[in-house]
């Protein structure tokens, strides 16, 4: 039996954790628990009954142990994840029921899709990327690792995402363009020019500030 340890146990985690119930057979997985640097994040919650079984960095991993990125922010993502690995954690990929994901797309380790996202043909998706529910990737289009793209979010057909990329709810990039990494792309925003790396995207049409 493998065990899945969810690293986050705030309310993406939560989401996760019921995904995760939907997208892994329960003949060979069960959730064994939380990570957080938090001990209270589940307080309240009493239909969640798997514990929090410690600190992010100081869970003495199992060899049966299968972990889940759920932090739904960029910050600290790949330091907690690169650490983890240094420890001999192994990632799994989070597949829901209702995601539709064309054969031809790649995707990278660690990688969460969420309910009712669109992976279309020929997509790249780099480690660790997460997309959220309702949220689609467009034919051909590459999504840098550790990207995160919120609700109702798209990219439309051969864009290019750099790394550590923040698409915010129902925020669009149009097609062909290119965003650069450690961008932040506002909630209803629209993005109609290439972005350079470590911008903020604002408005329909978008202004790229630096």
């Amino acid at each position: 039996m493998i065990d899945i340890v969810l690293v986050g146990a705030g309310g993406f985690a939560r989401e996760v954790y019921y995904w995760a119930r939907d997208a892994f057979s329960s003949d060979e997985y069960q959730i064994k628990g939380f990570l957080s640097d938090f001990p209270n994040d589940l307080d309240g919650h009493k239909n969640i009954t798997n514990p929090i079984l410690g600190k992010i960095l100081e869970y003495n991993i199992q060899p049966n142990d299968r972990f889940l990125f759920a932090i739904g922010s960029i910050e600290r993502k790949r330091y907690l994840i690169k650490e983890l690995k240094k420890k001999g954690a192994q990632f799994l990929t989070l597949i829901h029921p209702t995601t539709v994901v064309i054969d031809s797309a790649k995707l990278g380790e660690g990688v969460i899709l969420c309910p009712f996202s669109l992976i279309s043909d020929n997509v790249q998706l780099g480690d660790f990327v997460m997309v959220n529910n309702h949220a689609a990737v467009g034919h051909d289009a590459k999504v840098g690792g550790y990207s995160i793209l919120s609700p109702y979010s798209s990219v439309l057909g051969w864009c290019e995402l750099g790394e550590e990329v923040f698409l915010g709810a129902h925020s669009t990039i149009a097609a062909r363009k290119k965003v650069g990494s450690e961008t932040q792309i506002s909630a209803n925003s629209l993005a109609l020019r290439n972005v350079p790396s470590k911008a903020f995207v604002l408005g329909v049409p978008g202004k790229t500030l630096i």
